[in-house]
């Protein structure tokens, strides 16, 4: 078995995840479908409480819901003694009903509605993260018509080059955030606002970051800014808020030569803590420390699992079609319908066949999702577009996508008319619950309309 994760063992030759065999569960539940540890889950937010909870007491978690907001995935979270952050309207009524207190809730976002404005501050949310001078002026305005003060923590855009994949980087003149160059004005506007209180500075420099030196120098980008803005606006601040970002290790180690490779990590969360708490306790340890983890609470938490459907062996050939070898597919019934990342940003997610896990991974397969798209093929092992695989893996057998509780449960879509996976969950005493139902072919047009066309 490919992989050096704890979490992982064979029993009778069959993957479980925290002691569930994968196989056995699969039995009752139509692939593809998440399946999450209850167990792991909480030992991610431990870590991480721990870490900078010893070197930051005056620390908080925020996590951040967008990387998987499933209500009972949330209500763990919360058990589990950590706050959270929210980017939409509608991620704040799951927090809500989820049982957070909006004291416990901080708000992102770069397009927030009036609606979604006035929602977080008649309910009375920790700060909305300012993400324009234009935004500051529309929630004064909504403030003004609620009739309540609005806590204010303005997102700087620090500057600060990551290395991560382009798409994750959020800081270095992307879209996100207020020019560090407009920071004292949008201070400054906020403090004269009598319907604004500025708490806060907000900066995140993105997501999958495998070194902790833009950290460093992130945060003491935002220092320098915490002292200019204070002088300029007569506030003292109360923290400052470092975002998320801290990477997962999709890979145990990089393909050979490979320069850089956000897929591989060997940063501890204890190394973040220190960077970042660091910084903080040299310069400012006047200040409250928030952070605001998704990927590295979310990803390792999960797998998906799904099945074989189709295979096949094609030819290779040259430009002269000339032909110089042959490949084995296999087609699975996961897509980038329920694992957008995987063509999103090419993402790459190991894999283990669950009813092969004690036999060697020697065999080359191109693995495919089933959608009407030629996009439609998952990155290979190391540098090459091949699966490594038992020679034996064919129709029927179930692949395994580990890390996989990030960003996915959230990104799926029904193209091509396919119904978007459940999930379930090991829980502490080792039951598998249900904790997202699978999608039925009714949900598929449940919010079609078909005006002239009535029976």
């Amino acid at each position: 078995m490919p992989t050096n994760d704890s979490w992982l063992t064979v029993r009778d030759g069959h993957l479980c995840f925290d002691g569930a065999d994968i196989v056995e569960v699969a039995g009752g539940a139509e692939t593809p479908f998440y399946l999450f540890s209850e167990r792991r889950l909480r030992h991610n937010i431990a870590g991480l409480q721990e870490a900078f909870g010893r070197r930051s007491p005056r620390s908080e978690i925020f996590y951040a819901s967008k990387a998987c907001s499933n209500l009972w995935f949330l209500n763990v979270v919360r058990d589990a003694g950590i706050n959270l952050e929210v980017n939409s309207g509608g991620e704040l009524e799951k927090a809500l009903r989820a049982g957070f207190e909006p004291r416990q809730v901080v708000f992102n976002g770069v397009a927030k509605t009036r609606a979604e404005i006035a929602a977080a501050i008649r309910v009375g949310v920790r700060a909305l993260l300012v993400d324009s001078l234009h935004e500051l002026g529309r929630i004064a305005a909504v403030a003004a018509e609620v009739g309540r003060p609005a806590f204010v923590a303005p997102r700087i855009d620090v500057h600060v080059p990551t290395a991560t994949h382009p798409g994750l980087e959020t800081a270095h003149g992307g879209k996100a955030g207020i020019d560090r160059d407009a920071a004292a004005e949008a201070f400054r506007r906020a403090a004269a606002d009598p319907g604004l209180e500025p708490v806060g500075l907000h900066l995140h420099i993105g997501s999958q970051i495998t070194s902790v030196d833009p950290y460093r120098q992130a945060l003491s980008n935002a220092l320098d800014l915490v002292d200019e803005v204070e002088a300029a606006a007569g506030v003292r601040l109360q923290f400052v808020d470092c975002g998320g970002g801290f990477a997962v290790p999709y890979r145990e180690s990089s393909p050979s030569g490979a320069a850089a490779d956000y897929f591989c990590s060997r940063v501890s969360l204890d190394e973040y803590a220190a960077t970042i708490c660091g910084v903080l306790e040299a310069r400012r340890p006047d200040l409250a420390l928030f952070i605001e983890p998704g990927r590295s609470i979310a990803a390792t938490s999960g797998v998906l699992v799904t099945r074989v459907e189709n295979e096949k062996t094609k030819r290779t050939r040259d430009r002269e079609g000339r032909v110089v070898g042959e490949e084995r597919w296999l087609t699975i019934d996961a897509g980038f319908n329920t694992l957008l990342e995987h063509t999103n940003y090419r993402w790459y997610f190991r894999t283990i066949v669950a009813a092969r896990a004690d036999e060697p991974a020697d065999a080359e397969f191109r693995l495919a999702g089933p959608l009407c798209d030629g996009g439609d093929v998952f990155a290979g092992d190391d540098d090459t577009p091949y699966r490594r695989f038992p020679a034996g893996t064919s129709v029927g057998d179930l692949v395994v996508f580990l890390d996989a509780g990030g960003y996915t449960l959230e990104m799926m879509n029904d193209y091509n008319a396919r119904p978007r996976a459940g999930a379930r969950a090991v829980t502490l005493a080792g039951d598998v619950v249900e904790v997202r139902r699978r999608e039925t072919s009714s949900d598929l047009f449940a919010f079609d309309l078909t005006p002239g066309f009535e029976p």
